[in-house]
């Protein structure tokens, strides 16, 4: 079993219900996190069929601008086989309809030039075209041309003639696109000196808001590219990206309620509940909720029970705590009043004997009595108290009844400074009658006796109990010392210290314990 003190201290710091929250919340996070990764992975798939989209948007365009550039080199072709040029330099030019096509996207217009740079043939009413570099013999070339927004085909032929058709940008615009597709785009033709827009963007957007991809046009040198606008994550795709943690943490949130509910919250009120009646501010109230668990409403049926059964032996037990007081009142008084009865008849006894010995006897056990009697007695009015019982008038009234049996011959003066400590019966009885058998065999010495007697509180629950008189100093002369010394001795051992002797055998000292 796990002690209390042994629990981890990272779980102690955390409320009950905060712990339940973490633990469902763990308990449920695999699910949330698979539910992510797919939602995360369904938008990743999207991106990645928008950017296949928008590649297939350049490769069709590539297919569709290298098929026209073949048509247009093929038409360049055909009309250069038609040309005839005669040995005085007169030029014969093909048909007017192999010149111009206006049938065609945007309109085809074919210019023959010579190498020499004049031109040959030329459709009737259209500008003529003038190239930059004249094309080797059977090999094509082709060019942008920015002022004219155009690409420029040139195909020459033996006898230092070419043909030069454009292709304008109203006939590359027109370019298949898929349905799909049919947004903010733009299709750039580039070579690594010219690039040429064939299609503009129809809102102008950031750089880092463009996909791009791109498609060689096989045999030219030039690269389509096609330009999408990346599209941002839709609300569906942003929704089936936080439903997940959503429903995780509603989950867990739930499932927290739920126990608080059923078990923290009743649990906590009925803890409430048993302080309160236990500090015995009021009586056990048990607490009553519809939604909490039937095993938390049995345990506080059983408490109620429990409390019922423990005020009724809290009440017996008072009735006899009360009847023991009453019977130990009353074996004290009667002690103090056989102690009493003893006294008074060792004092009849002693004031009847025929010789001085027998009275002094008769005193002596007389005035041990009385020591014992003012034991009884200040215990008998301390109690009803539990705090002991204090040593400063047990001490004083014993002082004043060994002066008052004092031999009629003695003068005996005792003074006292006792410090406010309490002591038990065990130790009250042993201390009074030290004092009593040192105050005796003072008297036996010297018939002027001055005694002092002083108890000093220590910090330790002890306290120091001193006697001294300059009469003890003959007191080991005396016979009677070896009986003294046996009694004192005994005292001392009830007392479980040692009696010091100092000054030269004037001043007693032991050390007693207090409360």
């Amino acid at each position: 079993m796990t002690r209390p003190g042994n629990r981890s201290p990272y779980l102690t710091k955390l409320p009950t219900g905060v712990q339940t929250f973490v633990l469902l919340g763990l308990a449920l996070l695999p699910l949330g996190l698979v539910a992510v990764f797919t939602s995360v992975d369904q938008a990743s798939n999207a991106r990645e069929k928008r950017y296949a989209e928008v590649s297939l948007l350049a490769e069709i365009g590539a297919r569709h601008l290298s098929q026209r550039v073949s048509e247009t080199e093929t038409a360049i072709r055909s009309a250069l086989d038609d040309v005839q040029i005669a040995e005085d330099g007169e030029t014969t030019c093909p048909q007017p309809e192999n010149m111009s096509d206006s049938t065609g996207p945007g309109g085809l217009h074919l210019t023959i030039l010579s190498e020499a740079g004049g031109v040959l043939c030329a459709p009737a009413g259209a500008a003529p075209l003038t190239i930059g570099a004249f094309p080797a013999p059977n090999m094509s070339a082709i060019s942008i041309d920015e002022a004219r927004e155009a690409i420029i085909v040139a195909h020459g032929m033996d006898g230092g003639i070419a043909g030069v058709a454009t292709l304008s940008r109203r006939s590359l615009a027109l370019l298949p696109r898929p349905a799909l597709l049919a947004r903010n785009y733009q299709i750039a033709l580039s070579s690594d000196e010219q690039s040429f827009i064939i299609r503009a963007w129809n809102e102008d957007i950031s750089d880092n808001e463009i996909l791009d991809a791109s498609s060689p046009i096989g045999g030219t040198g030039f690269v389509l590219t096609a330009s999408f606008q990346r599209r941002s994550l839709t609300a569906g795709e942003i929704f089936s990206i936080t439903l997940p943690i959503l429903m995780w943490a509603v989950a867990a949130l739930l499932g927290w309620l739920a126990i608080s509910q059923l078990l923290i919250r009743p649990l906590t009120q009925l803890r409430h509940a048993v302080i309160r009646h236990a500090d015995g501010e009021a009586e056990f109230d048990l607490p009553q909720s519809r939604i909490s668990a039937i095993e938390i409403q049995q345990l506080a049926e059983a408490f109620e029970t429990a409390f019922v059964k423990l005020q009724s032996h809290e009440e017996q037990l008072a009735v006899g705590l009360a009847e023991q007081t009453r019977l130990t009142r009353e074996v004290h008084h009667r002690v103090k009043n056989n102690l009493q009865i003893i006294a008074s008849l060792l004092s009849l006894h002693a004031r009847a004997a025929k010789s001085d010995d027998s009275a002094a006897a008769y005193a002596s056990i007389q005035r041990r009595v009385d020591a014992l009697a003012i034991v009884q007695r200040n215990l008998f009015a301390e109690l009803h108290k539990d705090a002991g019982l204090a040593l400063r008038p047990v001490i004083a009234e014993l002082a004043s009844g060994l002066q008052q049996s004092a031999p009629p011959t003695a003068e005996l003066g005792i003074a006292i400074d006792v410090d406010d400590v309490r002591v038990g019966q065990d130790i009250a009885a042993p201390v009074a009658f030290l004092v009593t058998e040192l105050v005796e065999l003072a008297m036996l010495c010297g018939n002027r006796v001055e005694i002092a007697i002083s108890v000093t509180a220590l910090a330790d629950n002890h306290a120091r109990l001193a006697i001294r008189s300059p009469a003890l100093a003959t007191a080991s002369e005396r016979d009677e010392f070896s009986r003294y010394r046996r009694v004192l001795t005994g005292m001392a051992r009830q007392l479980q210290a040692s009696l010091d002797e100092a000054e030269t055998g004037t001043l007693f000292t032991i050390m007693i314990p207090t409360f």
